[in-house]
């Protein structure tokens, strides 16, 4: 029986100086280890799904590593604001839940996707037909 974690704001530095700051969620694994449980929108150095070790500093947490990388992929696209307001995508979002993944909407248009690895769906495939259907 799968049991709910809770996700704790882990206020993540990725410069060293404590300047470029983004708060994530994630679950705690260990004293210094988190899995992140969503996409930072200002790093490429993790994901959703990615384990890491970090060190605490003043009122943040320094990334040491990634201990160990994420299982899904991760898509992305730039949507019209008719296409994110959409039936279409809201059904699309409930399929990516079904399919065992996870999607995320940032700063109003920018829609992202982590399927895991296995999942057979062309993801650009199902994103492009909402947009159709919303065009249309």
């Amino acid at each position: 029986m799968d049991h709910i974690q809770d996700f704790i704001p882990l206020h993540l530095c990725f410069d060293g100086a404590g300047r470029e700051v983004e708060v994530l969620d994630v679950v705690q694994l260990d004293e210094d280890i988190y899995r992140i449980e969503e996409n930072p929108v200002f790093t490429e150095n993790v994901a959703y799904g990615d384990v890491i070790r970090v060190k605490a500093i003043k009122d943040a947490s320094m990334y040491i590593e990634t201990i160990e990388k994420s299982t899904f992929t991760r898509h992305n696209w730039l949507l019209s604001k008719e296409v994110i307001f959409s039936l279409e995508l809201k059904m699309l979002k409930n399929k990516i839940r079904d399919w065992k993944g996870k999607s995320q909407q940032v700063f109003g248009g920018i829609f992202i996707v982590n399927l895991p690895a296995n999942v057979e769906v062309d993801i650009n495939d199902e994103v492009q037909r909402v947009i159709d259907i919303v065009q249309k």
